[in-house]
């Protein structure tokens, strides 16, 4: 049962590398054509053979990045220094929803954008059984996985203003922030320790955890359809 939950969790989290610049690389600074400017990286799955291609693209008059999923699953992910949490500002803007998708069901946890906030919890503020399951993840993947994870969401039907947990693990607490209305561009900006306490009121208890990451992603894996986003510079700014 444990090792059971310890792959669930591998596969709803990010996965995030070694640390980095506080701030966020802007995908405006990058030529198009080319890949999302370092230190962002695609990250996936061991076994996942179709991954979310992220390129740089000039789009009226901007460069932003493109996420185009079919059937497909990686998360684009940057590392941060012992950040703490802030706000986060950001445009994403949608063109091909993900038909099928319904985040309540495993089966159905897709999404046409993503953006998630990657905490850098305490082991010992977890509860004991969500601290054993991320020691037997870390040490099952050999990675550093984040012990939790808010992510926001463009989703299919869910109303705007729905909180809710991942499919998965209850350690992916979700916000849809957007629903339907594709291809408009939207700006969001959302209080990143605001949100941790309301996510995670046990583990905020100890104060709000430092950033280890910030994810972005489109996904059309589960479903087996296909999913297409744009994304403008992400900015975590003072509180």
């Amino acid at each position: 049962m444990i090792v059971a939950a310890a792959i669930s969790l591998s596969t709803a989290l990010l996965l995030f590398a070694s640390p980095a610049p506080a701030r966020l690389a802007p995908f405006s600074s990058a030529v198009p054509g080319q890949p999302p400017p370092a230190p962002w990286r695609v990250f996936t799955l061991p076994k996942q053979p179709l991954h979310t291609r992220y390129e740089i693209v000039a789009l009226e008059g901007g460069t932003v990045l493109r996420a185009t999923a079919e059937a497909s699953y990686a998360n684009l992910v940057h590392p941060l220094s012992d950040e703490r949490a802030q706000r986060l500002r950001w445009r994403w803007r949608v063109e091909r929803p993900v038909e099928g998708s319904d985040l309540t069901r495993k089966d159905g946890d897709d999404v046409p954008a993503r953006v998630c906030a990657l905490f850098d919890v305490p082991l010992e503020r977890l509860h004991f059984g969500d601290r054993l399951i991320i020691i037997l993840a870390r040490a099952l993947f050999n990675v550093q996985l984040p012990a939790a994870a808010i992510c926001y969401v463009w989703d299919r039907e869910l109303p705007p203003g729905t909180w809710l947990a991942n499919a998965y693990t209850d350690r992916v607490q979700m916000l849809v922030l957007r629903r339907g209305r594709y291809g408009n561009w939207f700006e969001e900006t959302r209080d990143l320790a605001s949100d941790f306490v309301h996510a995670f009121p046990y583990e905020a208890r100890g104060g709000v955890a430092p950033l280890a990451a910030i994810g972005l992603s489109a996904d059309a894996d589960n479903t087996g359809r296909r999913a297409l986003a744009y994304f403008g510079d992400l900015v975590l700014e003072g509180r």
